[in-house]
């Protein structure tokens, strides 16, 4: 697989403008609501339910608890709901690129943080455990990443020393005093917890482009046991799915004396890989260098941000209406990308959460791939 090296996009003078114009901006996982779409979110009895009708459904303090319940410990059913939660999310998401005059939500922050560079600071500090994907799969996210910038030039890429998953988020959106508090609490255990998967090894396998109007991503689902008819020697525990290890990295987490503030417990194994900053590859090329003069082409819309430092603020941002065959042939290629990782078994088509390095414990600001290590894991 081919490596790339990330470029910088260029951005069209009215959306410097925009940038410039206006210091509210929505927060683009303001406009995720984070739902749990796989089917088995909500607990079922235990055992027949003749003659039961008061008895209450099973509650646990532990919410990944919920769906290894549901799915009977079974790491097949465990992969199936995964699945159906990323392809149901990727029918919506479509539905909507198709359908919707404003579908593409631009990240503000990152526009003008990063490529823009006006100084802008990212207030939202976080507390996460991080997994590393091992450089075969970075290498085929490369690949999957020429082929959408094929399309949109001027997305923004995740470069390849920021690509990681979320295996566990403490909390988000904090001041770094916030979290400074955080990680003095869990310091006695962080190195324990980081090190956890050289001995609980979760495996993922079958990537799919996971997409909405903010973001792509590549995802993965827990691995279950190969059909074979012949010992190949694979000694993997499949019963230990990777649901199983957020799961104990909440427990013990927890158990470091931190309460968990995560903003989904979703079934989703995913990296982002790129991000929307621009309408430019979207829109009619007349309107592609910010020519607002044609009303029926604008629309305003009012997003409220998520940030919690700044909860009672909001911004009212034009968007622009996005060229009908621009948007079909983006889809299209989304769609051609997705055949092809359909049957996918090349390199990076599988990994070991914790191969090459263990667990990142992760803070600051790293919505894009930054902020700093604390305690880095043991790999593999």
């Amino acid at each position: 697989m081919a490596t790339m090296t990330t470029a910088v996009p260029s951005v069209s003078p009215h959306l410097k403008a925009l940038a410039q114009k206006n210091d509210l901006f929505p927060l683009p996982d303001s406009l995720n609501s984070f739902v749990d779409l796989s089917g088995t979110a909500t607990p079922v009895r235990r055992g027949s339910t003749v003659g039961k009708a008061d008895e209450e459904p099973p509650t646990f303090d532990n919410p990944y608890n919920v769906m290894i319940h549901n799915c009977n410990h079974d790491p097949a059913k465990i992969q199936e709901a995964y699945n159906t939660h990323r392809t149901t999310r990727n029918s919506l998401s479509r539905h909507k690129l198709l359908t919707d005059p404003t579908p593409i939500k631009l990240d503000y922050i990152l526009l003008k943080s990063h490529v823009l560079k006006d100084g802008t600071v990212d207030h939202r500090n976080c507390l996460v455990f991080w997994a590393r994907p091992p450089i075969r799969v970075r290498n085929f996210i490369a690949t999957v990443q020429e082929r959408l910038k094929a399309v949109a030039p001027n997305l923004w890429l995740m470069p390849p020393p920021n690509l990681h998953t979320t295996v566990l988020e403490i909390t988000h959106s904090r001041t770094p005093e916030y979290i400074d508090d955080l990680v003095k609490t869990m310091r006695p255990a962080l190195q324990d917890i980081v090190d956890y998967t050289f001995a609980h090894r979760a495996k993922l396998v079958k990537p799919m482009l996971s997409f909405d109007g903010s973001a792509c991503a590549i995802s993965f689902v827990p691995a279950t046991p190969r059909k074979t008819s012949q010992d190949d020697g694979d000694t993997h525990d499949y019963n230990y799915t990777y649901h199983h290890l957020r799961r104990d990295m909440y427990e013990i987490s927890k158990a470091s004396g931190v309460e968990i503030d995560s903003r989904y417990t979703v079934p989703s194994a995913h990296i982002t890989i790129a991000r929307f900053i621009t309408t430019e590859d979207h829109v009619p090329l007349d309107l592609a260098v910010g020519d607002m003069a044609v009303p029926e082409a604008v629309v305003s819309s009012t997003s409220v941000l998520a940030d919690s430092s700044q909860a009672d603020l909001s911004a009212t941002i034009p968007a622009i209406k996005i060229d009908k065959s621009k948007m079909e042939k983006w889809v299209e290629t989304l769609d051609e990308i997705n055949e092809w990782l359909g049957s996918y078994e090349g390199p990076g088509s599988e990994w070991c959460v914790g191969e090459e390095k263990g667990l990142d414990c992760r803070i600051g600001r790293l919505w894009y791939g930054g902020g700093e290590t604390v305690v880095l894991g043991k790999g593999f």
